[in-house]
């Protein structure tokens, strides 16, 4: 915690218990609070892959300045069992809070609880029995609980509480309305003193926020781009995508489809290509490698479809709920043979948005695939934003024939930018044929196989290369442009290297970060620019293998004077960034 003058002032709440106890739900329920109270926040959710049991855990930044990542410390932890303590007790700031319901946790059994810890032993299964409510609103009794050692106003949460029951029956909200409110009396006479007031705030400049994921942020911005179709098979992290579409979908003209597999999911994304439509599927490394040789048909038929590859840890299942930056090769090369593709990292839920639609831009401009490499710490994790720009928001269809007649119609005809005419069924005289087979410019495989037709084929469509790099987002920059320290990464170690960026800056060290947002093709000239006018140079990437830096040697011909590499399936902290530059920068 921490409140001088002039400085910010911020809370961390963690949340934690076994799967089925709405760890979750109940922490987005206080991100909402807070943010319509005028603070930002920024969430963390840590659950393993099983449907109940395990240690859940959420943990939630409150701040009233802008904030990019997650940290680590905790402020308020609420235990709805023992393994909370003792998994997180070495978190606690100084004087920090354990929440907890003295029948679920013996505190004096656990070792090392710090004497200045303020311990709130709140009865949750009790106030829930009074409330005549359901085992699974002790949630709700301890969020009471969390306001009321706050001292923050109860009617933020039952108002927050109202809206989110609305639509079932009213006694449910009653019920979890009246665990809260006992919740609240009961830390706040029970519980110790807050180090200081933290009360509803005008946002600066009255902007209004929106709490949304990565996942969500994906979603709306295809919806800007007006998707027609998207097809997925559920796989973490991916799966709340499908959840968005399936919600929204009707509303917005879009047909979503729960394919049987990752097999069907691609082709029929190429088949709604085929027609004009523009089309989306999303999954992790394992559905995306039951897609690759439908993405090598996307390839050679040219098909104009967006893929989100949302990375986790492998090999094979691997950690199905955690995340990692280890795909990065992976989108690169997949499928067999050489095709061209663009990959675009979003570092960000803004990112996620505005380039999802350019995704689909660039998908029409150039005729081939286009990959949203994204990851778990995006995709499942909420942040309070800024509403998006639409003004942005351009729709381009390329070379596109959409009604009319055409004549003597040569769907891959050889050209100098690599992108043919296409035309949509319906166009008179567009007759075509479309296949997985090496083609000639008419479509016919027997021609494909001729040695000068092969050539020109793959020579044309591989000239889309060059025409990508005049369309492809530029890379990103953040911090002066001379600095103690450059740091090149991709994707979502953008956010917390942003957050020790402002920390180190407030202690005098400068950083200056570039931030790949097309990873493919590779901004080699950029890249090199950067690298040479760094004083000292580093890579922050969440692989073991150092795949960017891999990339970087091959396609520059340099290398970096450091790196930082994580893979035990968590999101880099910023503590853990601002350490490694403070190291580095001796």
């Amino acid at each position: 915690m921490s409140q001088h003058d002039n400085e910010p002032v911020e809370v961390r709440i963690r949340i934690g218990g076994p799967a089925g106890f709405g760890i979750k739900a109940a922490g987005q329920t206080l991100a909402r609070l807070f943010m319509h109270a005028g603070y930002e926040t920024f969430d963390l959710t840590e659950y393993p892959s099983l449907i109940k049991g395990g240690h859940n855990n959420y943990l939630l930044r409150v701040s009233t300045e802008e904030i990019f990542s997650h940290v680590e410390p905790v402020d308020i932890l609420v235990a709805l069992d023992a393994d909370t303590v003792r998994l997180h007790l070495g978190e606690l700031t100084e004087g920090g809070a354990v929440i907890f319901d003295p029948e679920a946790v013996d505190i004096d059994e656990i070792e090392g609880v710090p004497d200045s810890a303020c311990l709130i032993d709140v009865p949750l299964k009790q106030i829930v029995y009074d409330a005549g409510g359901v085992p699974i609103m002790r949630n709700t009794a301890a969020l009471g609980a969390v306001l009321g050692h706050m001292g923050f106003p109860l009617e933020y949460l039952t108002d927050s509480i109202t809206a989110q029951f609305a639509h079932k029956k009213p006694e449910i909200a009653e019920q979890n309305v009246a665990c809260a409110t006992a919740g609240y009396e009961y830390a706040s006479e029970h519980g110790c003193a807050f180090p200081y007031e933290m009360a509803p705030r005008e946002r600066r400049g009255g902007e209004e926020r929106i709490l949304v994921d990565g996942n969500e942020a994906a979603g709306a911005g295809a919806l800007a781009a007006g998707i027609g179709l998207y097809c997925a098979y559920p796989m973490t992290p991916a799966s709340s995508l499908l959840h968005f579409f399936a919600k929204h979908g009707e509303t917005y003209d879009v047909v979503t489809k729960h394919t049987e597999d990752e097999i069907a999911a691609m082709n029929m994304v190429c088949g709604g290509a085929f027609g004009g439509t523009r089309s989306m599927c999303a999954t992790s490394g394992g559905g995306f490698s039951l897609m690759v040789e439908a993405l090598g048909m996307a390839g050679v038929s040219e098909s104009a479809v967006v893929v989100g590859l949302f990375t986790r840890p492998g090999p094979a299942t691997g950690m199905p709920t955690w995340t990692e930056q280890s795909d990065l090769r992976y989108a690169i090369h997949a499928s067999q043979g050489e095709f061209p593709r663009v990959v675009l990292a979003p570092g960000d839920r803004d990112d996620a948005f505005h380039l999802t639609w350019q995704a689909f831009n660039l998908a029409d401009q150039l005729q081939t695939p286009v990959i949203l490499l994204g990851d778990s710490y995006l995709s499942d994790n909420r942040q309070s934003i800024p509403p998006f720009d639409t003004s942005r928001v351009e729709i381009d269809r390329g070379d596109l024939i959409a009604e009319g007649e055409v004549s003597e119609y040569r769907r891959y005809a050889v050209t100098d930018s690599g992108v043919s005419p296409r035309a949509l069924p319906g166009v008179t005289g567009a007759e075509q044929i479309v296949n997985s087979y090496e083609h000639d410019e008419y479509g016919f495989g027997a021609q494909g196989e001729i040695a000068e037709v092969r050539i020109a084929q793959n020579d044309k469509r591989m000239r889309k290369l060059d025409l990508a790099r005049t369309l492809v987002p530029p890379p990103a920059y953040f911090g002066p442009e001379e600095a103690d320290l450059s740091i090149l990464l991709f994707g979502t170690t953008k956010m917390p290297v942003r957050e020790a960026m402002k920390w180190l800056e407030r202690d005098g060290v400068s950083v200056r970060m570039m931030q790949l947002v097309t990873v493919w093709p590779f901004p080699a000239e950029e890249v090199s620019a950067f690298l040479g006018e760094a004083k000292r140079s580093a890579i922050i990437e969440g692989n073991h293998t150092g795949q960017l830096q891999g990339l970087v040697r091959e396609q520059c011909l340099v290398d970096v004077d450091h790196t930082l590499h994580r893979y035990d399936g968590r999101p880099f902290s910023p503590e853990q960034v601002r350490a490694f530059i403070e190291e580095v920068c001796g």
